[in-house]
């Protein structure tokens, strides 16, 4: 909320409050200033203003700094859901739009947006999910015989290596996965063992055995996972998690390989 001098007449000027807001359905990326005039078409703003009001007077009596109106993160794409394509009704020309799944936000807030205002490297990694081919037939796990130890780390993306000790974490990972016995790694914190987890499934990925794989993990540590493959592996890691209505959004969009006839 700010105080704003208008012009009423030649020397004469009002204060009129503004208020900064987040329109429904909209991104937080056209957030805008506003007046009240402008904001009465909403038959409840002047509820909204009171309760705005009232939570902010609480705020700056319990927080001394002006706090960002909000996370900067909401404005920072997460990932492309989905491309539509349109024609610019004034001009003919072609007009694409994508589906973003924000930061921090969950995918029911997943909003439309010009390819203009999509940051071009999401765009890419979009495009890359969608050339993916659809796997059609299962792959059969590899006889434990084709176990083979790796007597030195390989480099992984953005040229992570295993330590020493990691790296016997996962050759003793993989022997068991080959010789389909169970087990479970047990370190002392610190020692990396969800990296050397995310590299066991990359060398199964490597192996031809291409997942879906389900890592469950405590909330508390999730995201630190889904960083985690994305600094180490070039896997498409998902967080399913939320509302019924962002999980049923993660089954529409980020289950399947899709074509332009059938779903896979």
């Amino acid at each position: 909320m700010s105080s704003v001098l208008h012009k009423v007449s030649p020397g004469q000027y009002t204060n009129i409050e503004e208020f900064f807001v987040k329109y429904k359905n909209y991104s937080y990326l056209h957030c805008e200033w506003a007046t009240l005039n402008q904001l009465e078409k909403d038959k409840r703003i002047h509820q909204k203003i009171k309760r705005f009001k009232t939570k902010h007077a609480q705020m700056r009596h319990l927080f001394q700094e002006e706090e960002e109106p909000f996370n900067p993160d909401y404005v920072e794409v997460d990932r492309i859901l989905d491309v539509s394509h349109s024609v610019d009704k004034d001009n003919g020309e072609p007009v694409i739009y994508y589906l973003v799944k924000w930061c921090s936000l969950p995918y029911e807030d997943a909003t439309w947006e010009l390819k203009e205002d999509v940051d071009e490297g999401k765009v890419e990694e979009f495009g890359k999910l969608l050339n993916r081919q659809p796997r059609l037939k299962k792959m059969v796990r590899p006889s434990a015989s084709a176990w083979k130890k790796l007597e030195e780390t390989r480099e992984y993306k953005n040229g992570n290596t295993l330590r020493e000790y990691q790296l016997e974490g996962v050759n003793w990972l993989l022997f068991n996965w080959y010789n389909r016995q169970n087990c479970i790694l047990a370190d002392e914190m610190g020692l990396g063992k969800t990296i050397q987890s995310i590299t066991l499934l990359s060398e199964i990925y490597a192996a031809g055995v291409q997942g879906p794989f389900l890592v469950i993990a405590p909330l508390s540590t999730i995201t630190n996972w889904e960083r985690e493959f994305s600094t180490w592996t070039n896997m498409n890691a998902i967080v399913y998690h939320g509302s019924l209505a962002s999980r049923q959004m993660i089954q529409q969009y980020e289950m399947y390989c899709k074509d332009d006839k059938v779903s896979l």
